[in-house]
């Protein structure tokens, strides 16, 4: 193999392009109209977002029934020697002057306190010693007043006070036996944490493939990488917050660089939340602490349109230009017999194969480096324009070039005209740019058609120019995956070009 003999061959394939002024100002602005369009349309319907889920709730387990007689009970006036099995048992113990006064505290004493703001409860006096039973009504008041403001600030209880047997002023005894009927079950008993609810209703959507996960950290980092699109926090005291203080409190850590993963995930769990507790409270405060990753500009928001898009167009560009062009060459000179003369001449096949490369990579780099200048100058495009960044870029860039170079040449000897060629781009191009994620992020297509997406080269290499020009990724050790599927499709792709090739010109 001689470097004279590919270069040869890349010079005059250059020559031939030169003669031809609308193949050149085609290449030159395609990339700026491509860029355009494609910055400024995006659609489909996102399913199957990777979010994880971290719920650390505990749920509301203070019973305050309980606590307002443990409140009492710290008061060495009561004594509580009657625990009645019904609502009329206790009534019964104070008219037959066996207690001074029942306490009933019903069994949803707790859960109307946290969902309606308001509770009640009936306390049963036997009037006959005033002070008694003054003292007593005091006592009650005043501890549920302390418990009621140590949760809500103020008094949500409606105390309800029946007296019998109204007589005179009497001598405050030094114990005071009251009966307690308290069923009051609290929240735990009743209902499961808030968070649970949350994450049923969130598991039923289809945007979202939730992962429930223990580590806030370790999968945070993951998000950091483009590996999810999300992670959702649910505090410890998510259910208190709720109740109590009235606030839904929320962590959620996004992958900015996918904007309309984020917009998805924020809209579907803003659904989630409202569908949870719009119904049950009348006045509820979101305080949602969400936060954008592998923004560019550092902003604490998703990336534009025209970020997303642009490192895919990049990609596009080159395989549509370099696929079509190959095609049409390597036809053209089959058809004026050029292919024929090469054979005959001192070149053999590889160099053929080499030196269209060689002059195909002139035009793909010219083509790329035109779109990113459109689109990071002209448009604005949040892209992270380092050297470094930008030699990976051309690095992937190149590898696809020779997928496409070798699906030319393959196709190409398929072909009998320039019409027959046309028809290829709707048959492989169109299904290309649909299913590798040009257009909208692969969670957007049917379930049925990812499988089809993992085996297109221009998907892989979609997804490493969004991670380095976005994400500020690095081939090593970060892109490995992507690298190895377009080398290794590139491999094939060569090879079956030139086995077909080979039986076309024999």
């Amino acid at each position: 193999m001689k470097l004279s003999n590919i270069k040869a061959i890349a010079i005059k394939n250059l020559h031939q392009m030169k003669r031809d002024p609308r193949m050149i100002a085609l290449s030159v602005i395609a990339p700026i109209l491509v860029t355009a369009l494609f910055g400024s349309a995006f659609g489909g319907e996102l399913t199957n977002l990777d979010v994880y889920i971290v719920i650390d709730d505990d749920n509301f387990d203070n019973i305050i029934g309980d606590e307002v007689i443990e409140k009492m009970s710290t008061n060495p006036k009561f004594y509580f020697n009657k625990s009645a099995s019904n609502i009329a048992k206790a009534r019964e113990s104070v008219d037959n002057n066996y207690t001074q006064a029942a306490i009933i505290i019903p069994n949803t004493f707790t859960q109307d306190l946290l969902l309606s703001s308001g509770a009640e409860v009936e306390l049963y006096v036997n009037y006959d010693n005033l002070n008694t039973s003054n003292y007593i009504v005091s006592a009650f008041q005043a501890s549920f007043n302390t418990i009621m403001q140590s949760y809500f600030g103020d008094s949500q209880v409606n105390i309800r006070i029946v007296a019998i047997n109204r007589g005179t002023v009497g001598i405050l005894p030094q114990k005071i036996n009251l009966t307690l009927y308290n069923t009051d079950m609290g929240w735990s008993t009743l209902h499961d944490e808030l968070a649970e609810e949350v994450y049923d209703i969130l598991k039923d959507e289809d945007t979202l493939n939730l992962h429930k996960v223990d580590s806030f950290k370790k999968h945070e980092n993951k998000v950091k990488k483009g590996e999810a699109r999300a992670i959702i926090k649910f505090s410890d005291d998510f259910t208190y917050n709720v109740l109590i203080n009235k606030v839904i409190k929320v962590k959620v850590r996004l992958d900015g660089a996918e904007p309309q993963a984020s917009a998805a995930i924020m809209g579907t769990l803003s659904e989630a939340l409202s569908e949870s507790f719009e119904d049950t409270f009348d006045k509820v405060v979101f305080d949602v602490d969400d936060e954008y990753y592998n923004n560019p500009d550092t902003k604490n928001e998703a990336v534009e349109s025209i970020t997303y898009f642009t490192p895919a167009i990049i990609g596009f560009i080159v395989f549509f230009f370099a696929f079509l062009l190959t095609m049409l060459a390597f036809l053209r000179e089959r058809k004026q017999g050029t292919m024929e003369r090469l054979l005959t001449s001192p070149v053999n096949r590889s160099e053929i194969i080499l030196g269209y490369v060689l002059s195909s990579s002139v035009l793909s780099l010219i083509q790329a480096t035109v779109t990113i200048l459109v689109a990071g100058l002209i448009f604005n495009a949040q892209i992270e324009f380092t050297i470094l960044n930008l030699l990976q870029a051309y690095i992937i860039i190149y590898i696809l070039l020779l997928t496409a170079l070798g699906l030319g040449i393959f196709l190409s000897t398929l072909a009998k005209t320039e019409f027959q060629i046309i028809q290829f781009i709707p048959l492989i191009i169109i299904p290309f740019m649909l299913l590798s994620g040009v257009w909208a992020p692969v969670e957007a297509l049917p379930e049925w058609l990812h499988p089809l997406s993992a085996i297109i080269p221009l998907t892989y290499a979609n997804r490493a120019m969004r991670n380095i020009l976005t994400r500020g990724q690095m081939i090593f050790p970060d892109l490995i995956l992507e690298l190895s599927v377009l080398l290794g499709g590139a491999c094939l792709m060569i090879i079956l070009g030139v086995i077909a090739l080979n039986r076309k010109l024999q």
